[in-house]
């Protein structure tokens, strides 16, 4: 919800006309390493269930499945992400939700209903609030664990090496912008 307003003031008060959202996620893929980046290349939810309704799982009524990253920022974004990190960059899908995930149950289930690449707790509130905004939009996210038990660094210290790698490609990304 902080994450949607958030964006919904850039839109409406300071008339942004693309939103960049980057941070960290956990691996929901087998490929997909802590300290690798991941680019949108779309956003959903994996704890929207209106199902009984004639949804399907993570759909938000009266509103797509996902939310589709814009391709031009997915391509300009995937290109900074291999300048900073090279040969550790994957585009896919973002599975958003309102939990830390933690569990392998969960994470399986996760993956079974959205065949997203990494989860994390905001990129589709704010993909939309893109959609509704027409803004193109694309989210970066930098895998802090395995979504599971299995962590292997203590959170602050990945936590300040994201921050860093995150806000190297968001720089790269808006000098390829302007």
């Amino acid at each position: 919800v902080n994450a949607a307003m958030c964006a919904q003031i850039l839109c409406s008060v300071f008339g942004v006309t693309h939103l960049v959202n980057t941070g960290i996620a956990g691996s929901l893929c087998a490929d997909l390493d802590i300290g690798d980046l991941l680019i949108s290349s779309d956003a959903m939810y994996h704890d929207v269930d209106c199902v009984h309704f004639g949804y399907t799982m993570g759909q938000m009524p009266g509103m797509p499945v996902t939310y589709e990253a814009d391709k031009t920022l997915v391509e300009l974004a995937f290109n900074a992400a291999e300048a900073v990190n090279p040969g550790h960059t994957k585009i896919g899908r973002i599975a958003s939700g309102d939990q830390f995930v933690a569990v392998k149950e969960l994470k399986e289930k996760i993956i079974a209903n959205t065949q997203g690449l990494c989860t994390e707790m905001e990129g589709a509130a704010i993909a939309q609030t893109a959609y509704r905004n027409k803004v193109p939009f694309v989210i970066l996210r930098a895998i802090s664990d395995k979504a599971d038990d299995s962590a292997e660094m203590d959170y602050p210290t990945f936590e300040a090496i994201a921050a860093k790698r995150c806000a190297a490609v968001t720089r790269t990304l808006a000098a390829a912008l302007a």
